[in-house]
C-alpha cells in the first residue's frame, strides 16, 4: 500500500533534480569559459550525493515490488537521500566550501547543520523502533538473476555515494580538526569513480537482459550472448574513429552491450506506452544513461586544445577549423560593457559560422568576466574562450577546445527526465482496478 506513494514521491523530485544537475553542467560549460562541465566541485557533488542514493532506491524498489525483499534497504536508501538533501543545503548556503557555485557565507549555516543531527537522529529511532514491520516476504533464489544483479547495482551506488561523500567532507574535517587546510582534487574522483561508474553501465546490461529468479546455463546463453554484437560493433566504431584510452574502450564496450539490451526491450513503444508505461520509462532513462556515459567518455578523452594568438585579419588553423579574427569592439548594455571579439569559422574551408566570445565588465567588480561562445554540430563542438584581449591593436588570445560527442550529453539527460516523467503515468492495468475499486466502493 506504501511503494506506489512513496515511488511515486521520490521520482518527481529525481526528475527535477537530474534535469537541474545537466543544467548546472551545461551552465558551467557555456559561461566559466573553462571548457568543462563537471570539475567535482564540492557544491556539485552536494547535488551528485542525493541524486546517486535516490536512484539506488528507485532501483530497490522495483526489486521490492516484485520480490518482497529489501524493504530494510530501500527505507534506508531514502532516509539516506532525504538526509543527503539536508547536507547539501548545509554545504550550499553555509559558506563552509570554496566554491564558484556556493553563496555567501550566513548565519543560518549552523542551524540547518542542528536539522540534519535531529533529522538523522529521529530517523535512526524511527528505522530501529519500527524494523520489525520490514521483514523480507520473499527470499533470493539466485545471485545470477535480475534481482542479483538490482542488488549489485545498488551496492555499487552506495559505494560511489560514499566515495563522493569522502571526497568532498574530508578536507573540512582535517581543517576542524588539525587547523591544516587540504584539498581533494579531480585526480580522486576520476581514479575512484571511473571503474565503478564503468561497472554500472555494465549492469546496465546485464541486469536487465537476465531473468527473474533462478536461471540455467541455457537461459543465460539465451539472455547475454546476442548482445555481445552490440557491444563489438560500438567498440569498432570507436577505434575506427580514434578513440585509444582504454576506459573510452571499455565503456565503448559495455555501453553498446546496454544500448543493444534496451532497444531489444522497447519493442512495440506505443503498446508498452498505454499497458506498461514503467517499463518502457525504464528503458528510456536506461536508453539516456547509456548515452550519457558514452558521451562523457569521449568528450573527455578525445578532446584537444589550443592557444592562439591573433592579429585583425589573420587567420589561424586548429586540426579540420580556421578561425580569422574579423574585429575586436566594445559594447555597452544595460547593466555591463563588453569587448567582443568576432571571429569567423571555417570548416575544411567551408564557412560555418561566426562566434563573439567577450570580456564582460561590471561596475561592481574589479576584473572582468570572460564569457566563451559555442559553435555546437551533433558531432561535437568547436568552442572559443579569450584569455585575453586588447581592443586598441585588435588582437586577441583565446583558447580553442574541440570537444566530441558533447552535445549528446544534454540531449540524454532530458530523454532521461522523459522516462522519469513516463515512470509516474498510470497504466491501463491501474487505472481499471482503480476505477473497479471504486465503484465497488459506491455499490
Amino acid at each position: 500500500s506504501f511503494l506506489r506513494p512513496l515511488r511515486q514521491s521520490l521520482m518527481l523530485p529525481w526528475v527535477f533534480l537530474t534535469i537541474a544537475i545537466m543544467l548546472g553542467g551545461w551552465w558551467a560549460y557555456e559561461v566559466l569559459g573553462w571548457g568543462g562541465y563537471w570539475a567535482w566541485d564540492p557544491v556539485e557533488n552536494a547535488s551528485l550525493l542525493p541524486w546517486l542514493t535516490a536512484t539506488a532506491a528507485l532501483h530497490s524498489i522495483v526489486v521490492l515490488e516484485r520480490r518482497g525483499v529489501l524493504k530494510g534497504w530501500t527505507v534506508t536508501l531514502i532516509i539516506s537521500t532525504f538526509l543527503l538533501v539536508i547536507l547539501g543545503t548545509f554545504m550550499t548556503r553555509s559558506g563552509v566550501f570554496n566554491s564558484v557555485h556556493s553563496f555567501t557565507q550566513s548565519a543560518i549555516g549552523p542551524m540547518i547543520l542542528g536539522f540534519l543531527a535531529a533529522a538523522l537522529i529521529f530517523s535512526i529511532v524511527l528505522l530501529a523502533m519500527r524494523i520489525d514491520l520490514l521483514e523480507a516476504e520473499g527470499n533470493f533464489e539466485s545471485a545470477v538473476s535480475r534481482e542479483g544483479m538490482f542488488l549489485f547495482n545498488n551496492l555499487l551506488f552506495v559505494v560511489l555515494t560514499f566515495t563522493v561523500l569522502v571526497g568532498t567532507v574530508f578536507p573540512l574535517v582535517v581543517e576542524a580538526i588539525g587547523g591544516k587546510q587540504m584539498s581533494v582534487g579531480r585526480p580522486f574522483f576520476d581514479t575512484m569513480v571511473v571503474p565503478v561508474g564503468t561497472l554500472l553501465l555494465f549492469l546496465l546490461g546485464v541486469g536487465p537482459a537476465l531473468p527473474w529468479g533462478k536461471t540455467n546455463a541455457q537461459q543465460l546463453r539465451r539472455a547475454l550472448l546476442p548482445p555481445v554484437i552490440g557491444a563489438v560493433v560500438l567498440l569498432v566504431l570507436g577505434f575506427a574513429f580514434g578513440a585509444r584510452n582504454p576506459w573510452t574502450l571499455i565503456t565503448l564496450a559495455f555501453g553498446g552491450y546496454a544500448a543493444q539490451v534496451t532497444l531489444m526491450k522497447m519493442r512495440s513503444p506505443i503498446t508498452q506506452l498505454r499497458k506498461a508505461p514503467r517499463r518502457l520509462a525504464s528503458y528510456l532513462v536506461h536508453a539516456g544513461v547509456v548515452i550519457v556515459v558514452v558521451a562523457i567518455a569521449i568528450s573527455s578523452t578525445m578532446r584537444y586544445t589550443q592557444e592562439v594568438h591573433v592579429a585583425k585579419g589573420e587567420a589561424a588553423t586548429v586540426g579540420a577549423y580556421t578561425i580569422t579574427l574579423i574585429g575586436v569592439d566594445e559594447r555597452q548594455e544595460p547593466h555591463r560593457s563588453a569587448t567582443v571579439a568576432r571571429f569567423l569559422v571555417a570548416k575544411n574551408g567551408v564557412q560555418k559560422t561566426i562566434l563573439e566570445p567577450r570580456m564582460n565588465h561590471y561596475q561592481t567588480m574589479r576584473d572582468p568576466i570572460g564569457t566563451p561562445d559555442v559553435y555546437s554540430t551533433i558531432g561535437g563542438d568547436f568552442y572559443l574562450s579569450i584569455l585575453s584581449i586588447e581592443a586598441g591593436q585588435q588582437s586577441v588570445a583565446v583558447n580553442v577546445i574541440v570537444t566530441p560527442f558533447i552535445g549528446w550529453i544534454w540531449f540524454a539527460v532530458v530523454l532521461m527526465g522523459l522516462g522519469g516523467l513516463t515512470a509516474v503515468m498510470p497504466s491501463v492495468r491501474e487505472t481499471s482496478a482503480r476505477a473497479f475499486a471504486t465503484d465497488m466502493v459506491e455499490a
